[in-house]
């Protein structure tokens, strides 16, 4: 498969070999960021309870609030968007209606058009922020009864790596893995040679499977789940003909797999 990446795979690649060396110049790191950002996420992310008559949204922090209609015994699906997306962008606009469609089923959308709406080195680090954020906030509700096998969290681009973090926080406060993570192309750029605390990786839920549709380029090329599927050899999609295009489609194809 590497012999028959596109002539830009090595440019795109090595983009991302020196992404910390960038970030680090312009203090974008995550190392750096830390201290005086981390509290201040949580201000930013909402989560919004998507229901057939709209969404309601809550601060990351109204676990307490969300409990109401979440309850204790509910599946729950968390949708995670991905750069320049939001909560009502195509992704979760998509993927939502064919989840409703299950009786019972909490469907949940992270919304963090506010911190990942900028460049893109700055919002690659970003993701590492509110992957936590979203880990504290599931950890939260499994603390107050909710059963983390009863909890799948679904990512696209940007959002898969948002979710792996989410699932190693959880792991970390609480000892439980979540149910399922679905990684929908997980972004290549920034993330291709990162320590696995940085990314989607397969040990971040009882079972992590990953659809790559623009490996090399806007996704990751090589596995990182424990079942990867290259819908067309993972890098080009039929009827294409940009990458953004291709990259949707691994959340198209969620949907089509949903609906099926």
């Amino acid at each position: 498969m590497e012999a028959a990446l596109p002539a830009i795979h090595p440019i795109v690649a090595a983009g991302s070999n020196r992404c910390e060396a960038f970030k680090s110049f312009f203090g974008l790191t995550y190392e750096q960021m830390q201290e005086k950002n981390f509290t201040s996420f949580r201000d930013s992310l909402n989560i919004d309870h998507i229901t057939k008559n709209g969404n309601i949204k809550y601060n990351i922090t109204a676990h307490k609030r969300l409990e109401r209609f979440v309850g204790t015994s509910r599946d729950i699906v968390v949708l995670v968007h991905g750069f320049l997306e939001s909560s009502d962008g195509v992704m979760v606009n998509g993927l939502a209606p064919a989840l409703l469609k299950q009786p019972g089923l909490v469907v949940l959308a992270l919304d963090g058009r506010k911190l990942i709406n900028l460049e893109y080195f700055r919002s690659s680090t970003y993701a590492r922020f509110m992957g936590e954020n979203l880990g504290t906030f599931l950890s939260e509700l499994i603390k107050d009864g909710h059963n983390p096998s009863k909890i799948t969290l679904i990512g696209h681009s940007l959002g898969a790596h948002i979710a792996g973090i989410a699932g190693k926080r959880v792991h970390e406060v609480t000892g439980k893995l979540l149910s399922r993570i679905a990684g929908l192309d997980p972004a290549g750029p920034c993330f291709s040679n990162v320590s696995l605390a940085g990314r989607l990786d397969p040990g971040d839920a009882e079972y992590v499977d990953v659809i790559h549709t623009n490996g090399g380029m806007l996704g990751l090329l090589e596995p990182v789940g424990q079942k990867d599927f290259y819908p067309a050899g993972g890098m080009m999609q039929p009827g294409c003909f940009l990458p953004t295009c291709d990259h949707s489609r691994a959340w198209q194809l969620c949907t089509e797999s949903i609906n099926a």
